[in-house]
C-alpha cells in the first residue's frame, strides 16, 4: 500500500517560488535555496499554513515575503548561509496564530484609556506571537533532512539559531516600545522589511479586508475605496513607527519618512505607494 501523500502547496504557489527565487542571480544559490524553500514549505504548510483559518493571514502570505525578502538580500549581497536563513524565516515566522489586534484599531480608539488598553493587548499578543514562533521554527527546522544527502540536516544549527533569533523579535519594531533589529544587521532588516511589505502587496490588501473583526464582520472588498482606506492605514503604520524609534540617525534610512534601511526595501515600499497613489501620510509623533 502506498504512504498517503503529505498535504502540500497549491501548484500555483511553485510559480510564485520560482518568481521570488528568480532575484538570486547565482545559478548555484538558486538551486540551493530552491531545495531549502520546498522542504521547509512543504513542511511548514503541513504543520501550519494549510490549516489557517480566515482570522489568521492568507495562505500565499509566504510566498510573497519571500519574494520581498529574497530582492532585499540578493542587494544587501547576504551571503549564501544568510539567504538561506531567510528562506527558513520567510516560511516559519508566522507559525503561531493571534487574533490580531490593528494599528488602525489603536488610532481610532475612542478614548485615551482605550487605546492604552488596546496597545497594551497587542504587545502581549505580539510577543505570544514572536515567542511561539520562534520554538515552533526551531521545533520544525530541527526536524528537516536535506533530500540531496543520506539524512543529513538541511540546515545548520547556527542557520537555526540565527533563524529563531530573528522571528523572536521580527514583530518588536511596532510595539509601544518598539525595538527595532540594529541598523548593521542586515539579514534581519531583509527579514523584517521583507515582512513590512506584506499589507502593500494586493493580497495582503485582500487579507486585511476579508479578515473578520470580534463580530465575524469583513470591511466590503468590493468596494474601491475600503481597498484605498486600507493601503492607507498600511502606509501610515510604515511611517508613523519611524517617528518612535530612538537611537537611529537619519542617515541609516533611506528616505525622509520611512521604517525602510535597506535600499532595496524603501524601493519597494516607494513603488507600492506610487501604485496605491498614496501621498501626504501624517508623520507619527
Amino acid at each position: 500500500m502506498n504512504p498517503t501523500p503529505r498535504p502540500a502547496p497549491p501548484e500555483s504557489f511553485g510559480a510564485m517560488l520560482e518568481q521570488a527565487l528568480g532575484a538570486v542571480v547565482a545559478i548555484s544559490e538558486r538551486d540551493d535555496l530552491r531545495n531549502v524553500a520546498r522542504a521547509v514549505s512543504h513542511a511548514a504548510w503541513d504543520r501550519f499554513i494549510g490549516s489557517r483559518g480566515p482570522r489568521d493571514n492568507r495562505q500565499e502570505h509566504e510566498w510573497v515575503v519571500l519574494a520581498n525578502v529574497l530582492r532585499i538580500a540578493e542587494a544587501e549581497r547576504l551571503t549564501l548561509s544568510e539567504k538561506r536563513v531567510a528562506v527558513a524565516f520567510t516560511f516559519t515566522h508566522d507559525s503561531h496564530f493571534i487574533p490580531r489586534i490593528s494599528e488602525q484599531e489603536v488610532r481610532e480608539a475612542r478614548s485615551p484609556e482605550a487605546k492604552v488598553l488596546l496597545e497594551t493587548r497587542k504587545e502581549a499578543q505580539r510577543y505570544e506571537h514572536m515567542r511561539f514562533g520562534a520554538a515552533n521554527a526551531r521545533s520544525l527546522l530541527n526536524r528537516l533532512t536535506d533530500p540531496r544527502t543520506d539524512d543529513g540536516p538541511l540546515l545548520t544549527a547556527e542557520e537555526i539559531d540565527r533563524c529563531a533569533q530573528i522571528i523572536s523579535t521580527h514583530d518588536a519594531w511596532k510595539l509601544r516600545n518598539p525595538a527595532p533589529p540594529p541598523t548593521g544587521d542586515r539579514l534581519a532588516l531583509a527579514c523584517v522589511e521583507g515582512d513590512a511589505l506584506w499589507p502593500l502587496h494586493p493580497l495582503g490588501v485582500l487579507a486585511d479586508l476579508e479578515r473578520p473583526n470580534d463580530q465575524g464582520v469583513t470591511k466590503d472588498f468590493n468596494d474601491p475605496q475600503a481597498w484605498r482606506v486600507q493601503t492607507q492605514q498600511s502606509c501610515q503604520t510604515l511611517v508613523e513607527f519611524r517617528a518612535k524609534w530612538k537611537g537611529f540617525p537619519a542617515s541609516d534610512f533611506v528616505d525622509g519618512e520611512s521604517i525602510f534601511r535597506t535600499q532595496e526595501g524603501g524601493h519597494l515600499y516607494s513603488a507600492w505607494r506610487r501604485h496605491w497613489n498614496l501621498t501626504d501620510l501624517e508623520r507619527g509623533v
